[in-house]
């Protein structure tokens, strides 16, 4: 890897062309952006100062091609290279020899464009290359890019050629850009985290799909490569923005943001096998799928992509949640989808793939097994090694679908301690607020659900905060009933002690009496008793104290509901 400051020139210079990979995603700039980048190379060339306008990665070809594959910064290197061929356009025929080199390739009389664009954007692009009647009255896109630029370089210079070839000079011959150069050994995405480790990394997706399809084009030919695009990979990542928004929607793994799109392509990777969580991380996942795929031939490949294809239409019609989801006991999917994300287990993720596969047809099955999953994943609290073992579960999965749900409990009771006394301890000290107001939710769910009339359908919108009713900070107030720290902590954090509220108690009530907790004051807005529409709120309102009694009565109470809910002797009737 080489990291170099270079100006335009000498970046187009050394290399025969610049190649966007065949398959990128499609250029996404507009007018902020094009406004941006005008104004900063603008004003830095009227008050002679630098400005940097970011890193670009390029790829170096092996042999003597001599060119460069552009890995990333294709935006701002396409933005930019419209913009110069705007000011490039303004000169005459003699001064524009000296510039010709960094926008064309050779031989220079077939006009081709020394960038050549992604399959999405080469034609649009190549028309600016190629074509004077440009439609003026597009506003997005390559051809809004130009078509803003051609008004901007109007307003800032009023057809004034010698400030337009003073510009062009400037922005051609300062040093404005970071090449970061890699080898044809290098894995970018393994070298872009690790020189950006502090900010966003670089979309893995994008480079197994480049991967992916520059070996679809050796095998098959780009027009057929064209066609399994379209059906494997444009039809469900990238359909319509509404569907490109949603893959490129990030989530926190660990430390680091990642897309969906790079979360189901783990998934997937532990799904075929080749991803190996000893061995792995998701730094390395395109370099893995490069290896996994190198001497596919044409079969394997369609079968690889038809799986693609088949696992990621799956993922993408789990639920999605918001504050405005509604929820019933009834709906088990939805609670277990629900406790799934509260929870941010993701590494559950692939064997949901291969469940909601293959038990497709038998909902019963599929039932069984997402509700041992359900218990498993909200009872368990050592969980540091789920990544390890449900690629385990994946690796060792019955075939015979019958066999699933006795695999997966007998797999679960083997390897974690799960049993009623287990839990019993759980509930007597949860510590993890998000815990509490999960279990609270479902209890509130399942008491609603007992009581309704047939003809009732309740849904609760997940919308709560968590109270604790003795409070954390007891010392004011509750000193007779905590007494001391130990017992204090022993009483505060049992599931009895907490509830859920419509709105957070304001801090001068929360550490208050239990009277003022329960009924508030002239001063608040908000109080218990606000909430007692929920039935885990009925039973608090005739309570005149608040003490260790009513606390553990009320604890074994829950955790009564708890086991009706979440039967864990399924793991011990093996």
């Amino acid at each position: 890897m080489e990291a170099k400051e270079k100006n335009f020139k000498e970046i187009m210079i050394n290399e025969k062309k610049f190649i966007i990979p065949f398959f990128q995603r499609h250029y996404v700039w507009g007018k902020e952006d094009w406004e941006r980048l005008f104004n900063d190379l603008y004003d830095s060339f009227k008050n002679n100062k630098d400005h940097f306008l970011g890193s670009i990665i390029l790829k170096r070809s092996l042999g003597n091609d001599n060119f460069a594959n552009v890995i990333d910064g294709q935006q701002r290197l396409t933005t930019f290279s419209i913009l110069f061929k705007i000011l490039y356009d303004k000169l005459d025929d003699e001064d524009k020899e000296d510039y010709i080199s960094c926008l064309y390739q050779k031989p220079l009389k077939q006009r081709l464009p020394i960038i050549q664009h992604s399959m999405l954007d080469i034609e649009k692009y190549n028309e600016l290359f190629t074509n004077n009647d440009i439609n003026k009255g597009i506003k997005e896109g390559i051809i809004g890019c130009h078509n803003f630029f051609v008004e901007k370089v109007k307003e800032a210079f009023n057809d004034n050629i010698k400030q337009i070839h003073e510009f062009l000079d400037f922005i051609y011959e300062r040093k404005v850009w970071i090449t970061v150069s890699l080898n044809a050994n290098e894995d970018e995405q393994k070298i872009f985290d690790s020189i950006n480790s502090t900010g966003e990394p670089l979309n893995a997706t994008d480079i197994i799909k480049n991967a992916l399809f520059d070996k679809t084009i050796k095998i098959i030919g780009e027009t057929e490569a064209t066609k399994w695009y379209k059906k494997y990979w444009g039809s469900i990542f990238e359909k319509d923005n509404t569907e490109r928004s949603f893959w490129d929607k990030k989530t926190t793994i660990g430390r680091i943001k990642r897309a969906k799109s790079e979360i189901f392509f783990h998934a997937f990777a532990i799904i075929e096998g080749f991803f190996d969580p000893n061995k792995h991380n998701l730094q390395n996942m395109s370099l893995l799928y490069k290896e996994h795929t190198k001497n596919f031939g044409e079969q394997e490949l369609k079968n690889f992509f038809e799986d693609i294809l088949k696992y990621s239409e799956i993922y993408r019609k789990f639920p999605i949640y918001n504050k405005e989801s509604l929820f019933s006991f009834e709906k088990w999917e939805d609670r277990f989808f629900h406790i799934i994300e509260q929870t941010k287990t993701n590494t559950v993720l692939p064997l949901i793939l291969i469940l909601k596969d293959k038990l497709n047809c038998e909902k019963e099955t599929l039932k069984e097994c997402l509700y041992i999953l359900e218990i498993f994943i909200l009872c368990n609290k050592e969980n540091k090694n789920y990544n390890k073992f449900f690629v385990e579960v994946v690796k060792d999965l019955p075939k015979e679908n019958n066999e699933i749900a006795s695999y997966l409990k007998n797999k679960i009771s083997n390897t974690y301690e799960l049993n009623k006394q287990y839990v019993e301890k759980l509930l007597k000290n949860i510590n993890n607020n998000n815990t509490a107001k999960i279990i609270l939710f479902w209890i509130e769910l399942h008491r609603e659900d007992k009581e309704k009339d047939f003809k009732d359908k309740t849904e609760l919108k997940y919308i709560y905060t968590l109270e604790h009713l003795m409070p954390q900070k007891w010392q004011t107030h509750w000193v007779e009933v905590g007494k001391n720290s130990d017992n204090a902590k022993k009483l505060i954090y049992q599931i009895g002690n907490m509830t859920l509220l419509k709105n957070k108690l304001n801090a001068t009530i929360q550490n208050q009496t239990w009277d003022i907790k329960l009924n508030g004051n002239k001063k608040v807005k908000h109080f218990i008793k606000k909430s007692a529409d929920l039935l885990i709120n009925k039973e608090l309102i005739n309570e005149k104290g608040w003490n260790e009694k009513t606390i553990e009565d009320r604890t074994k109470l829950l955790t009564k509901e708890f086991f009706e809910i979440w039967n864990v002797d399924i793991f011990e009737n093996k």
